[in-house]
């Protein structure tokens, strides 16, 4: 069984206070006991070893006594060092439109494991789907689970409510695609076999399920992107995303 990973916003030596997401996770659905091993990450590359310590409970008792209310318990971690991973050398940025209801958390969630970097959620002309500023945290948490069950220490840097045009300022340097169903565009492995060799860092399009429009595609065009194609099927938001991240993770893996 591999060791239980939480995260912690900050990560240096000393006695590390687990938030009460964390220290519900690891004092009620763990059942971790004082002495235990953990590894703490901070999502930033940081991550250390650390040690539960045993809770000091007296006081905060007394306290609940006096108020009559319970006190949420929390996890207290002892690390002594504190390592860095250094960003990933290869990257993926998705560019993609919002899906609906649980679809969009699902899909943060395996883009997250499979390791894409930076997930730039974009209102497109045709988006039906927008992400408030609670969904948008609540994403988060769904990536910060991700990463801990993938082992990742580099959380994928999550922006919503972006324009296309927005999304594309500042990209890495590296290819531009753009999925599409158009039956000459070139399938998406053909093009990352011949990236692969050249680039280290790759940009994806996926637009939301009405399509993207002439000047969108337009836009993209300026922009030096590819169309490719996916599949011989029409693919729903979430489906293509993951497999544009799934192809990207495989081709980096060999």
């Amino acid at each position: 069984m591999s060791t239980p990973r939480f995260y912690s916003e900050e990560l240096d030596p000393g006695l590390i206070r687990l938030d009460q997401s964390e220290s519900r996770h690891a004092l009620q659905s763990l059942r971790l006991q004082p002495g235990d091993e953990v590894i703490l990450i901070d999502g930033r590359g940081r991550l250390a070893h650390g040690i539960l310590q045993a809770e000091d409970v007296a006081d905060d008792q007394r306290k609940t006594r006096r108020r009559g209310t319970p006190r949420s318990r929390l996890a207290h971690v002892a690390v002594e060092h504190v390592l860095c991973e250094p960003p990933p050398e290869r990257t993926l940025t998705l560019i993609v439109a919002a899906c609906k209801g649980p679809r969009l958390t699902w899909m943060v969630e395996k883009l997250t494991e499979l390791g894409t970097t930076r997930i730039t959620i974009t209102h497109f002309e045709r988006s039906v789907v927008r992400v408030g500023e609670v969904h948008a945290r609540k994403l988060r948490r769904t990536a910060i689970e991700a990463a801990k069950q993938a082992q990742r220490v580099w959380l994928p840097e999550i922006a919503s409510e972006i324009t296309l045009q927005a999304a594309l300022v500042d990209l890495p340097p590296g290819p531009l695609l753009v999925a599409h169903p158009r039956d000459d565009a070139p399938a998406l492995s053909t093009l990352l076999a011949g990236h692969g060799t050249r680039h280290a860092h790759c940009t994806a399009v996926v637009g939301p399920e009405g399509g993207l429009t002439d000047a969108e595609l337009a836009l993209l065009a300026n922009g030096h992107g590819e169309l490719v194609r996916l599949s011989s099927t029409i693919l729903r938001v979430e489906t293509a995303a993951l497999s544009v991240a799934a192809n990207w993770a495989a081709s980096a893996a060999f």
